[in-house]
């Protein structure tokens, strides 16, 4: 794909490269932002403006505070990578210690309350 498209807070660093890209890969990055905002309650990448936003986005520059454990800091960092080539495909995060450690019976409701 070529369009460039998305909230530039989400949005993958292949596509503001205009390098092309595969609609599964750059989920993956954009679910992993969704991720550190959820863990963290913050984006990983914030900047005065869209041309900053996109140079922290295409270097990958980003925090991982040690507030959550190492296993998500390590999904979040494998997700978050820029180079689609070495980033996690979604079966991959599946497969994460991380993500394994979740109770398959936890429900939204158990979460809320």
């Amino acid at each position: 794909m070529k369009d460039r498209c998305g909230t530039p807070a989400y949005i993958a660093p292949e596509i503001l490269k205009d390098m092309g890209y595969e609609g599964e890969l750059v989920d993956a990055w954009s679910a992993g932002v969704v991720l550190y905002a959820m863990l963290y309650g913050n984006f990983p990448f914030k900047a005065g403006s869209v041309e900053e936003l996109e140079a922290l986005i295409i270097a990958g520059t980003y925090t991982l505070p040690e507030d959550i454990s190492e296993e998500a800091r390590d999904l979040i960092s494998q997700i978050l990578q820029p180079d689609p080539q070495f980033r996690l495909t979604i079966p991959e995060i599946l497969d994460h210690p991380w993500m394994k450690s979740v109770d398959e019976t936890c429900t939204v409701n158990k979460l809320i309350m």
